[in-house]
């Protein structure tokens, strides 16, 4: 005779439906990881059916997900309601640079503070991956390693209210970002210049030098966005 095998009906397995607020909420988060990441472009037009297709779902998830992100400022609703990541003019630029500075600041400032020698050795395999990826013009991948970087160390923070924050500054200048990366010659180690200024702030225990790394990141970035050279592209993006 065979033994029994004692089953637990599905019922009672503790699954949980997979209800709409599911699907809405998966859409809303892949499209703010691909606008953080800037897999979209400055002046990109989204269309909704479009996205419905890639994603597999119908068109209401996604209208819910991009009404969102309109109000987090990461997307903007034309006149004729056409939605398209924004292109920011010189004035909104600065200003995020200002915002990027106190709260980025904050949080790296406060990450080094906490941060332990095994942390401090994530941070260094990050930089190291990133160098060779800038290295080898592996633009996705500089890209993704540089948002590894800067998160992981704000997460070091333990500072629940600064991480989202910050997530909603990086939603504006995500596909900067990501076009920046492929204009600037990140060989040699330039990409990781200020990275590697943080980690030697964070091996000497000097939380304050570790801010002022990040906060040169940032102007640079910034300084790079607005440069003659590079501005009139995206104000060609707008058109």
């Amino acid at each position: 005779m065979e033994p029994r095998v004692s089953t637990l009906p599905i019922a009672k397995l503790g699954l949980s439906p997979v209800v709409r607020a599911t699907v809405n909420e998966r859409v809303h988060s892949d499209l703010r990881d691909l606008l953080m990441s800037g897999r979209f472009a400055p002046g990109q037009p989204l269309t909704i059916t479009e996205l419905a297709d890639a994603f597999g779902t119908s068109t209401q998830p996604v209208r819910d997900a991009i009404r969102k992100l309109c109000a987090e400022k990461a997307l903007e609703t034309l006149p004729n309601r056409t939605t398209r990541v924004p292109v920011l003019d010189r004035k909104q630029l600065a200003d995020l640079r200002v915002a990027r500075h106190a709260v980025e600041g904050l949080a790296a400032e406060l990450g080094a503070q906490r941060a332990g020698e095994s942390d401090i050795q994530d941070l260094v395999a990050i930089v190291e991956r990133e160098t060779q990826a800038g290295d080898e013009h592996q633009v996705e991948l500089r890209v993704r390693q540089n948002f590894d970087f800067h998160f992981t160390l704000y997460r070091l923070s333990d500072c629940s209210a600064l991480v989202p924050l910050i997530e909603s500054l990086w939603l504006q200048l995500g596909p900067y970002i990501r076009h920046i990366a492929e204009y600037f010659d990140a060989r040699d180690g330039r990409g990781a210049e200020f990275h590697e200024l943080a980690l030697e702030g964070l091996r000497a225990r000097n939380p304050a030098a570790v801010r002022r790394a990040i906060e040169q990141d940032i102007d640079r970035l910034c300084a790079l966005i607005t440069d003659d050279n590079f501005y009139p592209r995206v104000r060609l993006w707008k058109a």
